[in-house]
């Protein structure tokens, strides 16, 4: 006669027969070795199982862990040991859990540590303590335990129901808000127009991989008008920067001024976010979170494995959007990072070698509500165990919620961060993203990831440009970003309207001659396509000073002492005459092409010259 228990049937004889569901189960419990489904068996029924063959073994586990409904999960839960049912619950939300972080209400601690091994031999030195239920767990590091992750997986929509963790709206504003959603249809291609030339001294590989310069972001700033972000602009983190790293890695053409910006952001965004084949098919879109988005991280310049990210962490940060849209309201980010978990996704490369290998943290010291971590390492803190959710998933997490912000797909709200990272012996911020509090999704942004068919359309600019006849001066009135800036590029300001316009304003930045003639042209496109004759006398004058010194020879720049006879030198003898020019204060300047035809010449008058 056989038992049911949990649906895990048992009984000599007893010809098993499993559930669709429980085949499937069965299916992926072959590849854990006999031993390990052995101890997880024992571990959710406290009893002791005689190992059999594997295949019968997958069977019975796939059995008891097959629940059809809520209620015959919530049955069996129930029965586990209060310590392994809140083991669980932390486990399925990170599977590294340090056993330090809460009371489980046990008497013993749950792994003990033999001290005498030694830290060279932690692998051997920790064990699990056995008058506990823990083989769902293996051990990770000194005061970690680690869930298997199949389990975590599989019992996750069980204790932590999605619909329990949709993000709610706040009921207030942030404090500090940072928005450019009516804006970055003038932003983006001012900002793709100034980010070409800069192509030519810092190229797109050592810009993905690097980023801008102080003096590039100042330039940028400048010639588009892209704010910086409020409180992360401290830490180091810059909107012109993810900017360019973004755009150099999923723009898939020639990089060009866009006629539509906006269209433009919609595209690269469907790229990262809906088109996995964009990875391999993009120049750098193969490791653009490796580069661009873990910029407190130290990466290793040798590591030569894939650094890839996995596809459904991009597709978590989606789909966790998804339900902002048709709202203006404002949601706290760590709602988010939980509803990410609780649909079952994480942040991961394809290659789980990564963290372990290619990248670190630097520091001293983490300190967590759980406890300290300190680190002896040259390279500081691998993100790994239980470091890998607060030092990658969520700083990785809010990072790309910070470059949906810099296209005006979000507005976020900012706050003072807590400083938990000690780094040369200062307390600073886990990362420079930890200061996002709370997003809303814009009206564009709803349109970018299709979750709103309506193309948002930007409002209507309204502004006058007056030139003054007789005077060198600009009247701007209304608003229009590009033409302000430009005013503020070439003029100096006369209040809060006017721009007196002179010849080293107008130049202020230019390198060539060229780029003068654009600035001209420029003049005529945005402020006046019909300049007085002023204004044209002006240009023409902008033009021949721009030329006037454009040319030059190298030289080189004697000195010699008050010495009357070598005065009379330079001043009698023709062939030096022809070669020399005489300069104020004893000083000779020869072209650098004659400058062994000059010290010939010196030494034929008995003066050695060495240089």
């Amino acid at each position: 006669m056989a038992n049911t228990k949990y649906g895990w049937q048992t009984g000599k004889n007893t010809k098993t027969t499993l559930s669709k569901s429980a085949q499937l189960i069965a299916q992926s419990l072959a590849w854990f070795t006999l031993e390990e489904l052995v101890a997880i068996q024992e571990c959710l029924t406290g009893k002791s199982v005689k190992k059999g063959m594997k295949k019968e073994q997958c069977e019975q586990l796939a059995q008891l862990i097959d629940f059809p409904n809520q209620a015959t999960f919530d049955k069996f839960f129930s029965k586990l040991p209060s310590y392994l049912q809140k083991l669980l619950y932390a486990g399925c939300l990170d599977p590294y859990i340090d056993v330090r972080c809460q009371d489980w209400g046990v008497e013993e601690p749950l792994i003990l540590d033999n001290e005498e091994l030694g830290f060279y031999y932690h692998h051997s030195r920790y064990k699990a303590n056995p008058i506990y239920r823990l083989g769902l767990f293996e051990i990770y590091r000194e005061h970690v335990l680690h869930l298997n992750e199949y389990i975590a997986h599989h019992f996750l929509p069980f204790l932590y129901k999605k619909e329990e963790y949709t993000p709610k709206p706040l009921a207030s504003e942030p404090e500090q808000v940072w928005t450019i959603e009516n804006q970055i249809h003038e932003v983006l291609p001012l900002f793709v127009e100034s980010l070409i030339p800069l192509l030519k001294e810092r190229d797109a590989t050592t810009i993905v991989k690097k980023g801008l310069l102080k003096a590039n972001i100042k330039d940028l700033r400048a010639l588009c008008g892209l704010p910086p972000f409020p409180l992360a602009s401290s830490y180091n983190l810059d909107p012109l920067v993810l900017l360019a790293k973004f755009i150099l890695s999923f723009e898939s053409t020639k990089l060009k001024r866009p006629d539509d910006g906006m269209a433009l952001i919609k595209t690269m965004v469907q790229r990262l976010f809906y088109d996995p084949s964009s990875k391999g098919t993009l120049a750098y879109g193969s490791f653009f979170e490796y580069f661009a988005l873990l910029d407190h991280c130290s990466l290793n310049s040798n590591y030569s494995y894939s650094i890839d990210i996995e596809p459904s962490s991009r597709t978590g940060v989606l789909n966790v959007l998804s339900d902002l849209q048709g709202s203006q309201a404002w949601y706290a980010v760590e709602d988010l990072f939980q509803s990410f978990l609780v649909r079952g996704f994480s942040m991961r490369f394809e290659n789980r070698d990564v963290l372990q290998s290619g990248l670190s943290v630097r520091g001293q010291k983490v300190h967590l509500s759980a406890s300290d971590y300190l680190t002896f390492e040259d390279k500081g803190f691998r993100p790994v165990g239980a470091l890998r959710r607060p030092l990658f998933e969520r700083p990785l997490f809010k990072a790309y919620l910070y470059l949906l912000a810099s296209l005006g797909i979000l507005d976020i709200g900012e706050t003072i961060p807590e400083s938990l990272l000690t780094k040369n012996d200062k307390q600073v911020p886990l990362s420079p993203y930890e200061a996002l509090c709370c997003v809303r999704l814009t009206a564009f942004g709803a349109w970018c990831l299709d979750l709103a068919e309506e193309r948002p359309e930007p409002k209507k600019q309204i502004f006058e440009t007056i030139t003054d006849a007789e005077l060198l001066l600009v009247t701007f009135k209304g608003k229009s970003l590009e033409r302000k800036l430009f005013l503020e590029q070439i003029g100096t300001p006369l209040g809060v309207e006017r721009y007196r316009i002179t010849e080293a304003s107008f130049i202020k930045g230019c390198t060539s001659s060229a780029e003068v003639l654009k600035r001209i042209e420029k003049f005529k496109q945005l402020i006046d396509a019909q300049p007085s004759d002023r204004w044209t006398q002006f240009f023409a004058s902008l033009q021949r000073r721009s030329t006037l010194f454009a040319h030059a020879e190298q030289v080189l720049l004697y000195t010699f002492p008050d010495d009357p006879e070598i005065r009379r030198m330079f001043a009698t003898d023709p062939a030096l005459r022809k070669l020399v020019i005489r300069a104020e204060n004893n000083n000779v300047v020869v072209k650098k092409e004659n400058q062994k035809a000059f010290q010939k010449l010196l030494m034929e008058h008995g003066y050695l010259n060495t240089l």
